[in-house]
């Protein structure tokens, strides 16, 4: 076999700068995919959001503008964030531990430990304002972080879409960092030997060193190639009017953390790697033993009303910002139509135009001119139908939204029936529980996912966790090897969790209701479940509030023995007739009284005579009232 031969069957390695151009490539695919249509979607959406006009179709005097967009995000935002959600991880398969309760509280102290309400409230807003959201999550030392990540920043295989992302080839986002910054950044050499360990004679390795610097290659970085493809931040700060100065930036570059289920790269100014690694997750894997080892990303899209065939999200703003629009014309109009009835345009007879630099729009100032030869401009009135056409635009962009005026917590008009009310509120309702219902099972379960995975991976020795209950914070051990298999979270947001305790608590009082003083129940177990299911309570607050039935039946007993009493004292005759009277007498055993026929035939008398004047009084209005003929 010829040389030649042999150099051609051997495959040709990848370079450095091969690997940076494939790197920077990728991300230019995206790059270039965002700033096709997304780039300028998401910028007008966050102008609505702050307030900026976007398409001014009528450009007066004023430039108001009414913040529905901004009232719409915010009231979005409100209702689903804020509060820690309920995770609860379930068993897959029947050998598994089923006692969860150690799992789900590890969640709610790593949300807790990372304060995971502030993030995910920024998370939600980008997902209601861009319709996507995106956050990066690691392991840091002994707990997981989460880190928002601005979606201008956020890189992907443009071939996938948001319900198939995982599959993606590439993902990652860029940051600036400082150089200084990153030089001062360590991690742990694994090669590292105590010197003390060493035997007589043998010597430590090359650079044996416990901390190594985490970044190479930082010294040789030349300027950033980014221009034109600003930053998030760079963005922002034109759109408020600031910038970093010259000074401030001189020691900033541009960093792509591209990531692949492989492997892990840190590009400086496109030009060079600065970091490289296995994939952190597979990288864990190999280090654990487990077979065929699989990486994962970690990052996490959260795609608002997502679609089979798109990779972004839709805004909850897209569908008003045209009605958003011209809303804001109608107001610029009406406006400026006050305006000129406030302070109209005035008009001056020609013959007097010398005078016009001395004319001065002032109270009391008099002028040599005939009457009439300065007077103001005639404008139309007002139509009254302006006013009800902003009403008529606002009410359809609360209807668009499913943000009613009376979910935002303003007071409703008086012509507004309670039926009304009612409908708004439930039409309302449904559309944000199917929001509330996308967002448990989008990105708050791929959260929970990715945290339980974490814990599998990093928590490999039995820890003490904490337990937050009713009964205060307390402290159990966490048995990795209790939970082995796989668990599926199942995320609950707290206004689901409200909605559902109020449904269970009207159902069970309207049981309560239904069931109080039937024989076929037992009430005093009607009573503990009203207790536990209505007003949530643990079983031991109900054992005290419960009257055990010892002492039930024995304040029973000291109360009254009916059984030990004359049958005499247990006849009451009041109401009841002479007969009925005589016949419980002879049921206690006493002969009845003779007393009791006299009475009878005394209350058959008058009965007969009740019945006889009555008749009386009918003949009398019945016979005709005519002369009497007679006579």
């Amino acid at each position: 076999m010829s040389k030649a031969s042999k150099t051609e069957s051997k495959p040709k390695q990848e370079t450095q700068d091969d690997l940076v151009n494939k790197i920077v490539k990728d991300y230019k695919s995206s790059w270039d995919y965002q700033a096709g249509a997304w780039h300028q979607e998401w910028k007008d959406m966050y102008r609505l959001y702050n307030s900026e006009r976007v398409n001014v179709a009528y450009n007066g005097m004023s430039d108001t503008f009414v913040p529905m967009a901004y009232s719409t995000i915010e009231t979005l935002v409100s209702g689903t964030s804020g509060d820690k959600p309920s995770v609860e991880y379930i068993p897959t398969k029947y050998e598994q531990n089923t006692n969860t309760e150690v799992l789900n509280s590890m969640f709610s102290y790593y949300w807790d430990l990372d304060n995971w309400t502030n993030k995910m409230v920024i998370n939600n807003r980008n997902y209601f304002l861009y319709g996507t959201a995106v956050m990066f999550v690691y392991w840091n030392i002994d707990h997981p972080c989460i880190q928002n990540v601005a979606l201008r920043d956020f890189f992907i295989d443009p071939t996938v879409t948001a319900i198939n992302y995982q599959t993606a080839g590439f993902m990652g986002h860029r940051f600036l960092a400082s150089k200084a910054a990153l030089a001062d950044e360590q991690v742990i050499n694994p090669n590292y030997v105590d010197p003390s360990t060493l035997q007589e004679g043998e010597l430590p390795p090359e650079k044996n060193e416990p901390l190594l610097p985490k970044y190479k290659n930082l010294e040789g970085l030349g300027d950033s190639t980014a221009d034109g493809e600003q930053t998030e931040k760079q963005e922002q700060d034109m759109f408020m009017g600031s910038t970093v100065s010259d000074n401030e930036s001189g020691d900033q570059i541009e960093v792509i953390a591209y990531t692949t289920l492989e492997k892990v790269y840190y590009v400086g100014n496109r030009s060079k790697i600065i970091y490289e690694s296995d994939n952190y997750f597979k990288q864990r894997q190999q280090f654990l033993g487990v077979q065929n080892p699989t990486g994962m990303y970690p990052y996490i899209l959260d795609a608002a009303a997502a679609t089979e065939s798109q990779l972004y999200g839709r805004s909850s703003l897209q569908a008003i910002a045209k009605p958003q629009e011209l809303l804001n014309d109608l107001t610029n109009q009406n406006i400026d139509a006050a305006s000129w009835a406030l302070d109209p345009l005035m008009e001056l007879d020609p013959q007097y135009q010398a005078y016009i630099d001395k004319i001065k729009n002032v109270t009391g100032a008099v002028y040599p001119f005939k009457p009439g030869s300065l007077q103001a401009v005639q404008k139309p009135i007002i139509p009254s139908a302006v006013f009800n056409e902003r009403t008529n635009i606002k009410n359809e962009i609360r209807e668009a939204t499913a943000v009613d005026q009376v979910l935002k917590g303003v007071g409703a008009s008086g012509e507004t029936t309670a039926t009304e009310i009612k409908a708004q509120v439930a039409s309302a309702g449904k559309r944000f529980d199917l929001v509330i219902s996308e967002m448990e099972n989008g990105g708050y379960y791929r959260l929970a996912k990715l945290v339980f995975q974490m814990m599998k991976l990093y928590v490999t020795v039995p820890t003490m966790m904490r337990v937050v209950g009713k009964k205060g914070v307390d402290w159990q051990q966490f048995d990795p090897k209790q939970y082995e298999g796989d668990y599926e979270p199942r995320v609950k947001l707290r206004s689901s969790v409200i909605q559902d305790k109020q449904r269970t608590m009207r159902n069970v009082k309207e049981m309560y209701t239904a069931l109080l003083g039937s024989p076929f129940v037992e009430q005093g177990a009607l009573t503990r479940l009203v207790l536990e299911k209505a007003f949530d309570l643990e079983p031991g607050e109900v054992d005290e509030l419960i009257i055990p039935p010892e002492k039930l039946a024995e304040m029973e007993s000291s109360s009254g023995k009916k059984s030990d009493m004359d049958p005499k004292e247990l006849i009451n005759y009041k109401d009841v007739p002479p007969d009925i009277q005589a016949q419980m007498e002879k049921a206690a055993g006493y002969e009845p009284s003779v007393v009791h026929e006299g009475r009878m035939e005394n209350m058959a008398f008058q009965d007969s005579a009740t019945n006889i004047e009555a008749v009386g009084k009918m003949s009398d209005v019945m016979e005709p009232q005519g002369p009497n003929l007679g006579q």
